[in-house]
């Protein structure tokens, strides 16, 4: 037993895997077991086994969890990593379009202070900033996941995850995690190094393998609670004040198909009456077959989940099919047997027998992919990864040397005609969308400086 589980079970009872889920997913939240109903959800549940298929790729298997939960049950009986979000999903895929409920928050609590033996930054937690303090709301469940904590806080009423609720729902964990992620609870040297995670992020399934071999364990420490308390703790935080009101969360219990159509009209006409699939952007799989070059050349100790993280990242950018922008876009299967194969090179770099990068990180980091964080930003990339993205500018050119080489470039891609249009005005759109599938790493605002054209042309065209 870890140091984490031996204090838990000091102070509070220890829930089961298949209660835990209950409490979470009251009955009836899912569909009955070989019974379809339009419109009922269901949870899914991912796990990997250690055993390989025999081209050495690892066997990922995913269960759709009915209102039985027994699924929960059999995966607790293998020594699979298994992770699932408390979110309910329209049919079989967990991705965020299929994504309806939101059930709890669940914030990922790593890098805890440790003196030896002691879990300081856990008695902090509880002791002080809980108990003492008050200054941060009471979970649900506290599950101890073999090297760090999943604080579960289990909302009163389930909230529609519509595009714009889903939004600040996000912005809502972003705030919580902030607020849990203290520096005498974990050894932080900054608030960059707050591990902040999307609300679609599975965790470890209670009662399944961890990293360290033991099982993940799950203890009750306190209520529901509802969106307006979690609103009053983080009310002193920027996005919170300023984003953020309990009116604009659609809860479970108040959402009705006519409310649905009323509040959100374009939407329910999309994905209700024509079952609309969202689509994503156009971007080659360059870019993703980039990355990997990066990854297997600057990956580092302390980045490693991250790397990974932003390959799947990369992936959904160049995901869609397009004929002439992205005629071979990646797949999730491709992203899998790539993130895979990294684990041997990953796992080489060890040094501290306390951190080793398993099967169990490769899993949690491909998240990503169905999450479509496609605009998470260059700088966000480069600190949690640690490597240096280089600009590609002017690749060493005088700026008039520059524009001499875009002005023919141009020219020649209209051959020499047509570039403007009515009364000598450029074609700005051509410029830009020339310019970006030239500069797939490239940004806006190097394509700014590189067309000398404002902020809102090139953001009005800039096709992924």
């Amino acid at each position: 037993m870890n140091t984490m589980t031996e204090w838990l079970s000091q102070y509070f009872d220890e829930i089961g895997p298949r209660d835990f889920y209950r409490e979470i997913f009251p009955e009836g939240s899912f569909e009955k077991r070989g019974v379809y109903v339009r419109g009922g959800y269901n949870g899914i549940l991912v796990s990997v086994a250690k055993e390989k298929r025999a081209d050495g790729s690892p066997k990922v298997k995913k269960y759709i969890v009915t209102d039985e939960l027994d699924a929960i049950e059999e995966v607790c009986r293998t020594d699979d990593f298994c992770l699932m979000s408390p979110i309910s999903y329209a049919g079989k895929n967990r991705t965020a379009e299929n994504a309806r409920f939101l059930y709890a928050f669940a914030v990922d609590l790593d890098r805890l202070r440790m003196d030896g033996q002691d879990p300081v930054g856990l008695r902090a937690l509880w002791n002080r900033h809980i108990e003492a303090m008050d200054r941060i709301p009471k979970p649900t469940f506290i599950v101890s996941s073999g090297t760090g904590l999943h604080l579960y806080y289990v909302l009163e009423d389930p909230v529609a995850m519509f595009k714009d609720t889903s939004r600040r729902l996000q912005d809502l964990k972003r705030d919580l995690t902030s607020l849990i992620w203290h520096d005498t609870i974990v050894d932080i040297e900054s608030v960059k190094d707050i591990q902040q995670e999307g609300i679609y992020q599975g965790f470890r399934v209670p009662g399944t393998i961890t990293k360290k071999g033991d099982r993940a364990r799950a203890f009750l420490t306190g209520g529901r609670i509802s969106i307006e308390a979690l609103l009053d703790y983080t009310e002193g935080l920027r996005k919170s004040r300023e984003r953020l009101e309990a009116g604009q969360f659609v809860k479970k219990k108040t959402l009705t198909r006519a409310k649905a159509k009323e509040l959100y009209p374009d939407w329910y006409e999309r994905r209700i009456e024509r079952q609309e699939e969202k689509g994503t952007w156009h971007v080659s799989r360059n870019v993703y077959d980039w990355w990997k070059g990066e990854i297997q050349a600057g990956a580092a100790v302390g980045h490693r989940y991250y790397c990974v993280m932003m390959l799947a990242i990369y992936a959904r950018k160049c995901s869609m099919y397009d004929p002439k922008h992205n005629p071979n876009p990646v797949t999730e299967e491709e992203l899998r047997e790539d993130a895979f194969g990294l684990l041997e090179h990953m796992e080489a770099m060890t040094e501290d027998e306390n951190n080793h990068f398993t099967t169990a990180d490769i899993l949690d980091a491909l998240e990503a992919f169905n999450e479509k964080w496609i605009t998470y930003p260059r700088n966000s990339v480069e600190y949690k990864s640690g490597i240096r993205i280089k600009v590609n500018k002017r690749n060493g050119r005088k700026q008039a040397d520059h524009i001499k080489l875009m002005n023919y470039v141009r020219d020649e891609i209209n051959q020499n005609k047509y570039w403007r249009v009515g009364n000598g005005r450029p074609d700005k759109r051509a410029e830009v969308e020339t310019w970006h599938r030239e500069h797939p790493e490239g940004t806006k605002a190097d394509c700014i400086r590189a067309l000398g054209v404002d902020r809102k042309t090139v953001s009005k065209y800039w096709a992924g």
